[in-house]
């Protein structure tokens, strides 16, 4: 088992949050999914914060932001990487108020999803999953000083 601690703090090294307002903050959570079912079958799935995690578990990596400054946060991009010991779930990047891209190339360049590739021996190809190292969010907005928000997504434990 990993503990979580180990886990946030290979994601923390990655996280970027450019200086745009004195007062901004964001804090990453890593939590594991947690499936439980009823009588009926019908499955629900929650959240709860990492104390352990194994292979096979699903993740999510949750960056809670907040502009706690007394000025308009501009030009905000936010980016988290994916640890190699996860694999991305397939359109689990998640906010409603930012333009998701992504990377595969440590976060050099990003791209929208359908138009990210991989180049093998020269050959161009679209990325898999597996291939995506790092998520960028954009707010195309600027974030109103008092305003907080969330952004997410999800992946399993390989």
């Amino acid at each position: 088992m990993i503990r979580h601690s180990v886990f946030a703090l290979s994601m923390l090294a990655g996280l970027a949050a450019p200086a745009f307002a004195e007062g901004f903050t964001a804090v990453q959570h890593v939590e594991r999914a947690v499936v439980t079912s009823d009588q009926n079958g019908n499955r629900d799935v929650s959240f709860e914060i990492a104390e352990e995690v194994s292979p096979g578990d699903e993740v999510r990596y949750r960056l809670a932001y907040a502009n706690q400054g007394a000025e308009a946060a501009e030009n905000v991009r936010l980016v988290m990487p994916v640890p190699t010991q996860v694999k991305l779930i397939e359109g689990s990047a998640q906010t409603s108020d930012a333009d998701v891209t992504y990377s595969v190339d440590d976060g050099k360049t990003f791209a929208r999803r359908g138009n990210l590739t991989v180049s093998i021996d020269g050959i161009e190809r679209p990325a898999t999953a597996e291939e995506i190292t790092h998520i960028r969010w954009t707010f195309s907005q600027a974030i109103p000083a008092g305003q907080t928000g969330d952004l997410s997504y999800r992946g399993v434990l390989q």
